[in-house]
């Protein structure tokens, strides 16, 4: 294996642009209302950048205008889209090294269709409203940003929790405003996690700026195997993504199941499985390491499924050995892959699959390091462990073999573990969510079932 040493091996460019992006995100941290000459030279450097792109003229006016203090949300929309773009060619390049590296196929790019959607006028003005509240906090600056001026927005984001065709804006709004909340005010402006919360204020701008809508799905049937799930949560959702190999129509597809789900505070531990019943039977295969058999399924171009709640158990296989399968450096495997959305392109949201052997296990205070000495090593992404997942750093040390994700965040590689063998045991991220759905009652007398069941007498009164 010789691909972990060059994996780290950023070019020069890479370099240069992720120092403009931390210098545009200064212009954040100190407020658009109240830049300085140096300020108004990185937006000048980035207006460069576009030179000769459909952005130029867009970026050139919007640099004018915050240049002479006028302020118009649609500038600042312009500022995300340029960042965003960024981001989004670094994420081509990042994705094309690697998969160089690993002895896979470039993909192939992917023009998506969408069905033309008119956004209701309701949707237009809360998001809207959303895109005023976000030039506000640029404006201000996270440094001098306060409680007082994010506590108005709370009507607003309580109706597009409400609103379904906002649910995805609702839940990237939830936790941005839930986390400055509980960051502020900010004591010392050099603790600001400021490449985080002006990603987080970007895809909330792009969000306003475009329609909830997918791109066309087909139809499809075949054998899914689920090997790796990949847990997130926050105070108030938890989602997860299943990786999956997909057989149909004669060919191997990578798939992704994404279930999302809101929570409150005192929703954890186990039973936040419990908020994902129509999943059961996905769980209860992965559980298993059964094929689940699907039929006419929607699948997006993206590669993800739109899961319909059904699908029969069949055959048992074996999770590491499909992972080695197709998932090991050179396997010379004629696995699909599917495109990513422009909008998602973005660092942080690399994912490439990988199945890694033959390292040695290097501890490293509190972190884990895989090692393949000369060949280079790879340091485990234990921050994306999910504290509610049966992988623990004390497993992961005595592992043999790993599935997971090759993930890339703060100008570093690392592994994000999702399956690991010790000897002859596999030990996965969502391996007891099945038993826990089935558990006789175990919604009734949970917490889940407690609210569940106030919220439908409190309906029923109404």
């Amino acid at each position: 294996m010789a691909f972990p040493g060059a994996l780290h091996q950023l070019s020069e460019s890479n370099q240069v642009i992720f120092e403009l992006i931390a210098s545009l995100d200064e212009c954040f941290i100190t407020g658009f209302a109240n830049l300085d000459d140096q300020h108004l030279q990185i937006l000048q450097a980035l207006e460069r950048v576009f030179t000769g792109t459909p952005l130029q003229q867009s970026l050139a006016d919007a640099t004018v205008a915050i240049s002479s203090n006028e302020f118009v949300d649609k500038h600042f929309a312009i500022l995300a889209s340029a960042r965003a773009s960024i981001n989004g060619a670094l994420f081509n390049t990042l994705q094309s090294h690697v998969r160089t590296l690993l002895g896979r196929a470039q993909l192939t790019e992917v023009e998506l269709d969408y069905e033309a959607s008119e956004s209701p006028n309701n949707v237009k003005v809360l998001l809207a409203s959303v895109r005023h509240w976000l030039m506000e906090i640029a404006l201000i600056g996270y440094a001098r940003l306060d409680i007082a001026t994010l506590v108005p927005f709370l009507g607003t984001l309580e109706q597009i929790q409400a609103e379904p065709l906002l649910v995805r804006q609702a839940a990237l709004l939830t936790g941005y405003f839930n986390e400055l909340m509980g960051n502020l005010p900010v004591a010392d402006s050099q603790a600001i996690p400021k490449y985080r919360w002006v990603d987080l204020w970007t895809q909330a701008m792009l969000g306003t700026m475009r329609p909830a809508i997918l791109p066309k799905s087909q139809l499809i049937s075949g054998n899914l195997e689920i090997l790796g799930l990949d847990l997130r949560q926050h105070a108030n959702l938890v989602s997860f993504t299943a990786y999956g190999l997909l057989d149909a129509n004669n060919q191997t597809q990578l798939v992704r199941v994404t279930q999302s789900a809101y929570k409150v505070d005192a929703i954890n531990n186990e039973q936040i499985w419990l908020l994902f019943p129509n999943a059961a039977i996905l769980l209860d295969a992965f559980a298993q390491n059964r094929r689940l058999q699907i039929k006419d399924v929607p699948l997006l171009p993206t590669g993800d499924l739109l899961w319909q709640s059904q699908g029969e158990l069949g055959e048992n296989y074996n999770l590491i050995k499909r992972a080695a399968e197709f998932f090991a450096e050179n396997t010379g495997n004629s696995l699909i892959y599917s495109t990513v959305p422009a909008s998602d392109r973005h660092p942080i949201q690399l994912a490439e699959p990988i199945y890694l052997s033959n390292y040695q296990v290097v501890k490293n205070d509190d972190n884990i390091i895989l090692s393949w000495g000369d060949a280079g090593e790879l340091s485990i992404a234990s921050e994306r462990i999910s504290a509610l997942s049966e992988l623990n750093l004390d497993i992961i040390a005595k592992s043999q073999q790993i599935f997971g994700l090759l993930r890339f965040d703060a100008g570093k590689w690392s592994v994000q573990p999702l399956a690991v063998a010790v000897k002859n045991k596999t030990t996965y991220t969502g391996q007891t969510a099945a038993s826990v759905i089935a558990k006789k009652d175990s919604i009734k007398n949970s917490v889940v079932g407690i609210l569940q069941e106030r919220s439908s007498r409190l309906l029923r009164k109404g």
